[in-house]
């Protein structure tokens, strides 16, 4: 039972911290209008599900030996999803 527990605690906390990264990443990205360009369109489907799979790929795996992996995992992402947008805009010059 215990190991239920804090599988749910590890999943709700991962999805919570790329959740909410997530979301700011995509005001920032309509703010700077690449949702209209075709040419990112497939970048942005991959980290689409990339942040949807990736809690619980985390929480899975995020014990033991591993976890120290996963909180970094989970932090690249988190870090990534908050720079693509201004990256991308410097790359098809919209921002």
């Amino acid at each position: 039972m215990g190991a239920i527990i804090a599988f749910i605690v590890r999943l709700v906390g991962y999805a919570l911290l790329i959740g909410i990264t997530v979301r700011i990443a995509e005001y920032f990205w309509v703010r700077a209008s690449l949702d209209q360009v075709d040419l990112l369109r497939p970048s942005h489907d991959v980290a689409t599900v990339t942040a949807t799979l990736a809690p619980f790929i985390l929480a899975f795996f995020g014990f033991g030996a591993l976890r120290n992996t996963a909180v970094f995992v989970a932090c690249y992402i988190v870090g990534a999803a908050l720079t693509a947008p201004f990256a991308l805009a410097r790359f098809v010059a919209v921002g």
